[in-house]
């Protein structure tokens, strides 16, 4: 009688072992959810502070060249815009983003950047706190250029 009853206390308390388990593992989802959707809240205010888009002005400041198409040839075949997805042709409007060296067509990344100051690649922001010097961050059209194809070519090895 002694063993059925010993039993039986496992059993139950198996039970509630269990139970107690599954509860924790609940509120853990619970809170869990709570804290991304906080996370995915606070990024979307985030956002749309950003995504007051650039102004004219602040686009007219950014760099802008023609696509050059490098000798190189396999590396120049891979450089795309991440915009539209087409690849860069010889004398294509392109414009490298200051702070990130992202590439993209031009008349692409202005579309976006009139509704986001973030970059459509890595998010980040475009203009920074020295705004004046974005002008200057890119030396060149061909060091732009250069750019544009290594970081893509890259990307395809």
């Amino acid at each position: 009688m002694v063993e059925l009853t010993v039993s039986v206390l496992l059993l139950v308390a198996g039970v509630v072992a269990m139970l107690v388990l599954h509860v924790l593992i609940v509120v853990w989802a619970l809170r869990r959810g709570v804290v991304l959707r906080a996370a995915a809240s606070r990024r979307q205010d985030e956002e749309r502070a950003a995504g007051q888009g650039l102004s004219p002005e602040d686009l007219n400041e950014l760099p802008c060249h023609d696509h050059e198409c490098s000798k190189a040839g396999a590396g120049a075949a891979g450089a795309e815009c991440a915009v539209c997805l087409e690849a860069f042709q010889a004398g294509d409007r392109c414009r490298v983003l200051p702070r990130c060296e992202h590439g993209f067509h031009a008349q692409c990344v202005d579309q976006w950047l009139r509704k986001s100051r973030l970059c459509p690649v890595c998010r980040a922001e475009v203009l920074g706190i020295g705004r004046g010097k974005t002008a200057g961050a890119v030396a060149g059209a061909s060091s732009a250029s250069a750019v544009v194809t290594e970081r893509h070519g890259a990307a395809d090895r």
